[in-house]
């Protein structure tokens, strides 16, 4: 009897066994290989002399490992102007940076988005506040001990100088046991870039939009920044199991994909009227984060949505929530309220693939519409396979 054939092995199978052997480590033939060493380093980017308000900061990430995340602490001194107290916005801290663009070895552009858009981001995953700490009534010291992993005062009065420290998260990868989007960097052609803005806005007067902004004068003179300094931890997997031909074992599929953290924003709302935001197409989506800037002001409790939709091409509402229903979500994930005026879907239990949904549409009907400056603030959380995710269009609809 002729031999039976052996069953052949699937990519999505050989990507799962390669991940698992870089994870928990394993046996291949005669060699058992230890789990991949979980690896932070740190860096002192070059920055240019007196880096202000609208500078762009350039960090090259190092050719080593598989690379996961970045981190970014900034440290820096607000001085408030000569008469007037500044007040921290609702978004706060998190303004500091306007924008965040990340190039990998491919020169494609994975990151393109806000400091408040990657802090909403890296506190759902964690499910708490992320760099919060949280109090306790028990006897044992523990609690906000450490207060200088994120710090900004509430209030600076006119001329003190202030300390401010803040710690961002720059991920690659969704978390540390999904691999998708993680980027093989032991190459010597070939170079990754984060580029930071520091917000021009950061600082604004008592009769401008706060919403972008960082901190508020209660006058007309404006805070200043000096003494910043940026360090970075680059976190990746390093001494990976290799085949018999010294090449590393690596999950293609992973390699092969995207985690994409984007940003967009309306045009001016209708209100009581549906205003769509389209998912766009070759993208399978984890979730969606908006702002109403409400023309500079920012509601809680839904007070000025009707309801918020989750819109199939069918026109299918999966979705359909008032203000206060997502507020109970929200604090399902976090365990906490987002700021006010932000709104967090998470679909992580069952992501929206636009490749068998179709034409996926975020609805926001407001209530109220408060002027010309009134805008929606979207922040996208996706995975694409890269040379697809380019190509991927989308129909807009309405206002948004």
């Amino acid at each position: 009897m002729a031999p039976q054939a052996q069953p052949q092995v699937s990519p999505a199978q050989q990507n799962m066994a390669a991940r698992s052997l870089i994870l928990r480590g394993g046996q291949v033939g005669q060699t058992y290989f230890p789990p991949a060493i979980d690896v932070w380093q740190p860096q002192n980017p070059q920055l240019q002399s007196s880096p202000a308000p609208g500078s762009v900061l350039t960090m090259y990430l190092r050719n080593v490992g598989l690379v996961k995340r970045v981190i970014l602490r900034f440290k820096a001194t607000v001085t408030a102007g000569a008469t007037s107290t500044q007040t921290l916005t609702k978004l706060g801290l998190a303004n500091l940076i306007s924008n965040v663009t990340f190039f990998d070895l491919g020169n494609n552009q994975r990151i393109n988005t806000t400091g408040w858009h990657l802090t909403a981001i890296a506190s759902a995953k964690r499910r708490r506040v992320f760099g919060a700490a949280y109090t306790s009534d028990t006897p044992l010291g523990y609690g906000n001990n450490n207060n200088r992993v994120m710090y900004a005062p509430a209030t600076i009065a006119a001329t003190v100088a202030t300390e401010i420290d803040f710690q961002l998260e720059i991920p690659f990868v969704k978390n540390d046991t999904d691999l998708r989007g993680a980027i093989f960097a032991d190459v010597t052609q070939a170079t990754m870039q984060v580029q930071v803005t520091l917000n021009p806005n950061m600082f604004v007067s008592s009769t401008a939009d706060p919403t972008l902004s960082m901190y508020q004068s209660a006058g007309s003179d404006l805070a200043s920044l000096s003494n910043l300094s940026v360090q970075m931890y680059q976190n990746y997997l390093d001494q990976l199991p290799r085949a018999p031909n010294g090449a590393p074992i690596l999950p293609q599929q992973d390699l092969g994909t995207a985690y994409l953290l984007n940003n967009t924003a309306s045009g001016l709302p209708v209100a009581n009227q549906d205003n769509g935001a389209a998912f766009v197409n070759a993208r399978t989506y984890e979730s969606v984060a908006f702002v109403y800037d409400n023309n500079g002001t920012l509601n809680v409790n839904g007070s000025d949505i009707n309801y918020i939709a989750l819109q199939s091409a069918n026109f299918t509402n999966i979705l359909n929530l008032d203000g206060r229903m997502i507020g109970l979500m929200q604090r399902n994930v976090i365990m906490d309220d987002f700021p006010a005026g932000m709104y967090y879907l998470d679909f992580r239990h069952r992501p929206i693939d636009t490749n068998q949904f179709g034409n996926m549409q975020l609805v926001i009907n407001p209530s109220s519409v408060g002027g010309s400056g009134a805008v929606f603030l979207y922040g996208w959380e996706a995975y694409g396979i890269i040379g697809l995710v380019n190509q991927g269009g989308s129909i807009p609809m309405g206002g948004g």
